[in-house]
């Protein structure tokens, strides 16, 4: 390999640097006075990129998604008008968090630790951390499409990076993902013992039975996210020289299917006492519940909600100074694209984020990075679409249901005011049951030329006679409410299916750039990517454009161009 990426923090994020891919990417990311990672513990060197997968850090946070792609997925909202993406007009300097945190954070160690322990014969280590550059991997490609990826990884280029096609990074997704899993269960006793004693494993505890269902559910999710491009997986691709053979999803689905997180998993979350810093984003005022989430929980009777969040934190008054909600009325949540003016606002007293003074001390929450219940919703997908297995799809719906109502209850009934420690009698049933309550229509206490009708129309009881298209409806929206608050999933399976329905947009401030029908469909590259990787840059936006499907005339480095996975040419059966 030509050229080693190092990695340092204080040194690169004070200089507005990041993850930069240049000719003088190794200079450019290593200070002279800070440790070199290579000169570290091998293990000690996994701990960044596992971590950073929802990032412990408050800027890089708050860039990361909580200016973007939490407010595209529906889960919240900013009070603060000032920030245009909230009313649809991408800042270039807001949408590089993404991006800047998967390079520097996550892919520049991965890449390397996992050539080292292959390098040393240990597969099932270097297993591991493929399946962390996978889950990273993902999530960025999803936002944007094309990355620099078997470039950086071939360590040939001395000029630039090369950009993959998101075609091709799920090729290699897929290849790691396998290839891990394989690895990971035929792993020696001599690494078994250095990924329990010696591996600071935040996610597994060092359990490797743990890691393998983490690889397969993340093979389902796969499958499941290239459903609209079944036939193109089929035929192969050629990255870097190297062959990678057609996939089948509905193979890939069924290898994955018998042991995901659903079968004694668990959900997989950070407790390292890091800061978990959506309390802050709160606290700073730059962010709410959208009322997309609020009205679909309310309306539906959801027991949930108070582990999601408060009631509105504080009298509410409308344009006349008149209070119009009491504090501690009831949940309400902001409307997307609604040309807010900045803060502060009435609307920052909407619904907040749990335990707002930390009395309880939900700023060291646990970091969320896989939640169980997802697996099952695939699997009820995997059933309804490929027929895959024998449980029934009913029966899959409402395991996912009971197993989020679980989890969420022993992850946050302790941040609730008052504490919750278990649901009212019989809720949980009653819920699973109800064939009546449906989304409410959303009221803005505060201007009343913002509210807007109920969009979906689906109660949560299963309907075993209910079209496909209804039926998937109903697992993508539980699935929605159990992925909380992993706004990158949600987004992408919104863009994917269309489900839960959002509200449409009162203002749309993007220049034409986004379509108000579609919404935003990719997060733009940041200034980074264009300044310091121009003719990767470039030829990335050609691939975008070549795997772009947008039906309204979209293209290039805009938010209305579709990835590739995102195809406008075909319907969800």
């Amino acid at each position: 390999m030509k050229k080693i990426i190092k990695y340092t923090s204080i040194a690169v994020l004070g200089l507005g640097l990041f993850a930069s891919c240049t000719e003088k990417f190794e200079e450019m990311n290593t200070s002279n006075i800070q440790v070199d990672p290579s000169d570290m513990p091998l293990e000690s060197q996994c701990v960044e990129p596992m971590n950073y997968c929802y990032p412990p850090q408050q800027n890089m946070f708050q860039f990361w998604t909580n200016l973007t792609v939490d407010l595209y997925s529906g889960y919240f909202m900013t009070p603060n008008g000032n920030f245009t993406n909230g009313d649809m007009g991408e800042n270039r300097g807001h949408g590089g968090g993404m991006y800047e945190n998967y390079y520097l954070h996550i892919f520049n160690n991965t890449r390397r630790v996992i050539a080292a322990y292959e390098e040393r014969g240990q597969k099932g280590l270097a297993g591991i951390m493929k399946i962390v550059q996978a889950y990273g991997t993902i999530m960025t490609t999803d936002v944007y499409g094309p990355l620099a990826y078997s470039s950086i990884i071939s360590g040939e280029y001395e000029s630039y990076f090369p950009f993959d096609s998101q075609k091709q990074i799920y090729f290699q997704v897929i290849d790691d993902l396998r290839t891990a899993a394989t690895d990971i269960a035929a792993m020696s006793d001599a690494e078994k013992t250095i990924l329990k004693d010696n591996f600071d494993d935040s996610w597994c505890a060092g359990d490797p039975e743990m890691w393998i269902k983490i690889a397969n559910t993340m093979k389902l999710r796969v499958a499941l996210r290239l459903s609209k491009r079944e036939a193109e997986m089929k035929e192969g691709v050629t990255v870097a020289g190297k062959e990678y053979p057609g996939v089948d999803l509905k193979a890939l689905a069924q290898e994955a299917a018998g042991n995901t997180l659903a079968n004694n998993g668990k959900d997989i979350m950070i407790n390292k006492s890091l800061e978990n810093e959506m309390w802050l984003m709160f606290n700073w005022g730059d962010c709410g519940f959208n009322a997309n989430l609020v009205t679909l929980m309310s309306g539906m009777k959801d027991p949930r909600q108070p582990l999601y969040m408060t009631k509105n934190n504080g009298d509410i008054t409308n344009d006349a100074g008149v209070v119009t909600m009491p504090k501690e009325t009831d949940y309400v949540g902001i409307r997307f694209a609604s040309g807010l003016p900045g803060k502060p606002n009435a609307w920052g007293n909407f619904s907040y984020w749990l335990d707002p003074s930390n009395s309880k001390g939900i700023y060291a929450a646990p970091l969320p990075i896989f939640k169980q219940a997802e697996s099952y919703f695939l699997l009820a997908e995997a059933k309804l679409r490929w027929d895959i297995g024998s449980e029934s799809v009913q029966s899959l719906y409402e395991k996912g249901i009971r197993c989020s109502m679980d989890n969420e209850l022993a992850y946050k009934g302790k941040y609730a005011d008052p504490v919750i420690t278990a649901y009212p009698a019989g809720a949980v049933d009653a819920y699973i049951n109800n064939d009546t309550d449906t989304q409410l229509d959303f009221v803005d206490p505060v201007d009343p030329a913002l509210n807007t009708k109920a969009v979906n129309k689906l109660c949560v009881k299963w309907d075993d006679s209910a079209s496909n298209e209804d039926k998937l409806a109903r697992i993508i929206t539980q699935k929605y409410f159990a992925l909380f608050p992993l706004s990158t999933e949600a987004w992408a399976e919104y863009r994917r299916t269309g489900y839960p329905v959002q509200f449409p947009p009162v203002v749309n401030e993007s220049n034409g750039a986004v379509s108000s029908d579609e919404g935003v469909r990719r997060q733009i590259y940041s200034s980074n990517a264009i300044d310091t990787n121009a003719q990767g840059y470039q030829e990335g936006v050609e691939l975008l454009n070549q795997e772009n499907s947008s039906k309204t005339g979209h293209s290039g480095d805009t938010g209305g161009t579709r990835v590739w996975w995102d195809n406008a040419a075909k319907g969800n059966f």
